[in-house]
């Protein structure tokens, strides 16, 4: 029999945590002398704390070292699926570590920024523009046509546009223009409903200003992509906050970029 005190300088374990473990019956004293409440373990025993010490380690909660104890046959698959999801946290800590570095060695750069892209129920239509500024006489004709089906535009999600080139023209653009609504109505009149699922990372840079400029601001984003461990995952989008309808001077309209990513490791 060891006292706790000899115990714990023996496994460099400390004595609180032997007190611990006995609390969350992971590790029991081998006898508890009920005069004095003092606490005395066996060799044996040292197997178990060692093995406990090891999951601890690697980051095992208590309660899956329960589990672990109770089931010691399958420690090892229980220790493979530990390793699984570090090594997705260390995915995952590493995409922080790389966005971390980028905005401390970029300041200079544009304000990019990753984020999510909701899930999303559109009217659309898909079209080829002479200009970028007939976006002004197409959205009108299909706000039109959207009224006639009886659409419901939802009021949470922003208007946007894809650009089915995969980059930003000036002229002859293959564009679809999408409204969120409440929901699908029949396809017709060169209106076509359609899902977009969410999109887990998009690198967003918003835009203030006219629209003749914009390409400005896909050109960041292309050269940001350059420098990335990214490429696209979908074509670019435009999410219209501010324009005509709501702001007359053409320098405060609000535009958000967006380009949906996966990453190429």
């Amino acid at each position: 029999m060891y006292s706790i005190g000899q115990f714990s300088k023996m496994n460099r374990v400390t004595i609180k945590s032997l007190r611990y473990y006995d609390q969350v019956g992971i590790l029991r004293p081998a006898f508890v002398d009920q005069s004095t409440g003092y606490r005395y373990y066996q060799s044996q025993q040292m197997e178990q704390l060692h093995t406990i010490m090891a999951l601890r380690q690697i980051g095992f909660s208590i309660a899956e070292i329960q589990q672990s104890l109770t089931h010691k046959e399958a420690i090892p698959a229980h220790i493979r699926l530990k390793q699984h999801q570090l090594q997705l946290e260390k995915q995952e800590i590493e995409n922080k570590l790389r966005q971390a570095a980028y905005y401390l060695h970029a300041a200079t750069e544009p304000n990019i920024y990753i984020k999510s892209l909701p899930k999303v129920v559109v009217a659309s239509m898909r079209l080829t523009l002479e200009h970028y500024n007939d976006l002004f006489v197409a959205y009108p004709a299909m706000g039109e046509k959207m009224r006639e089906q009886g659409c419901v535009l939802d009021e949470i999600l922003y208007c946007f546009q894809l650009f089915h080139d995969g980059e930003y023209k000036e002229t002859n653009i293959d564009i679809e223009i999408c409204e969120a609504v409440k929901k699908k109505k029949e396809n017709r009149n060169g209106l076509t409903f359609k899902t977009f699922d969410a999109v887990p990372q998009a690198a967003c840079l918003f835009h203030r200003g006219p629209y003749e400029t914009i390409g400005d601001t896909h050109t960041k984003l292309h050269q940001w992509l350059l420098k990335s461990h990214y490429t696209l995952a979908g074509p670019p989008r435009e999410a219209v906050i501010d324009g005509i309808w709501n702001e007359e001077d053409q320098a405060n309209w609000l535009t958000e970029v967006q380009f949906p990513l996966k990453s190429q490791e």
